[in-house]
């Protein structure tokens, strides 16, 4: 058995795919910090997202423990005496934990982006000083890169760019915040955004591009404000999850961008593939801040600004090291109607699916064509 690993951000989207990829292995017992009061309510909820993968989890729950804690909290909220036994037995962390709504005031949202990741780095380093950490990944966020134009190195961070959000700029700063842990050899990955399994397209979060996709099946779009050249860079789960297990494998250090990069959608791609899906007619383009508000409603308002994006992610570095353990990222086009299909039986979220039953929806599916 390898050593253990800890991990925030288990019960989020992300952070499932990873926890199961790992449990699934069965090579390494997993910490997973809980936002919880006590141990039984940590556990609660680490048992509702093995729940989440499989129809029967118990394979796999005597492999993740959960800890009850909260990253906003001094000492992760762990006690002292905790803390320490766990530090002894820590080989790994890996932080994916982070608040994704785009529109917190700014500073509810470095409190967990920001001063969390201060507080998972200084656990990090009592584990190094233990002897035993060899590991430290972080997951940030492509779009660190704001509105920057034309491309944007894994090199960069500091390029005098402004942010469309609080959650953009929280990243940021926690970017900045990891790189002054040069101590901890740290590998950061930035994600783009991140939909569904290409596979069998499975999800228990339909937002960002989700919610778009679902009014325009509606017909609710009359016009699109985007720029139609603009690259709407999509990856999907297993991508990112893949790439993280296996940046947990290696002694890579420093950024990798987890994109589609210049194989990325365009916005009138993107329109196109939903269009044939949907059957609905293509909706004029407006300028970005053209369109009437009535079209696109308050909640669809928050994810817009990312179809008028004038950025193209460079992944040169993540390729080079992913690509020999054939971990690439797929295009868009190969795995939208997958998406959708999902999505649809899924009712766009209000019929749960765990992971485990749309990998046997989709045997069946074959096995009936």
């Amino acid at each position: 058995m390898k050593p253990a690993m800890f991990m925030t951000g288990a019960t989020g989207f992300l952070g499932m795919e990873v926890l199961a990829r790992l449990l699934e292995r069965g090579d390494r017992t997993v910490y997973a910090l809980v936002r919880a009061g006590d141990p039984a309510a940590a556990q609660e909820r680490i048992d509702g997202v093995l729940a989440t993968l499989w129809r029967d989890p118990e394979p796999y729950r005597h492999l993740v423990r959960a800890v009850p804690g909260d990253v906003t909290q001094d000492g992760l909220g762990i006690a002292s005496d905790q803390r320490a036994v766990l530090a002894e037995e820590v080989g790994a962390v890996l932080h994916c934990a982070a608040s994704i709504a785009f529109d917190l005031p700014l500073d509810e949202a470095r409190a967990i982006n920001v001063e969390g990741t201060r507080e998972v780095i200084g656990f990090a380093r009592e584990c190094k000083a233990l002897g035993r950490l060899e590991r430290f990944v972080h997951v940030s966020t492509a779009y660190v890169s704001g509105r920057h134009g034309g491309t944007f190195e894994e090199g960069q961070l500091a390029a005098g760019q402004e942010f469309r959000n609080t959650y953009e700029q929280t990243k940021w700063e926690a970017e900045h915040v990891v790189h002054a842990a040069g101590d901890l050899s740290p590998a950061i990955a930035r994600p783009s955004i991140v939909m569904g399994e290409s596979g069998t397209g499975w999800t228990p979060a339909f937002n960002v591009l989700y919610w778009p996709l679902r009014a325009f099946s509606r017909g609710l779009f009359a016009e699109v404000p985007a720029l139609p050249e603009a690259h709407v860079d999509v990856v999907p789960v297993d991508y990112v999850a893949d790439a993280l297990v296996h940046l947990l494998d290696t002694d890579d250090e420093g950024v990798f961008n987890l994109v589609a990069g210049r194989e990325a959608a365009t916005a009138n791609e993107l329109m196109g593939l939903a269009c044939d899906r949907f059957d609905r007619p293509r909706p004029e383009i407006v300028p970005p801040g053209q369109a009437d508000d009535e079209s696109t409603g308050d909640h669809g308002a928050v994810y817009l600004p990312y179809f008028d994006m004038e950025v193209v992610f460079d992944d040169a570095r993540a390729r080079a090291v992913l690509e020999p353990a054939g971990i690439t990222a797929p295009r868009l086009g190969d795995y939208f109607q997958t998406l959708i299909d999902y999505a649809e039986a899924a009712r766009w979220g209000k019929r749960s699916m765990t992971r485990e039953e749309a990998r046997e929806r989709l045997s069946q599916e074959f096995a009936a064509a």
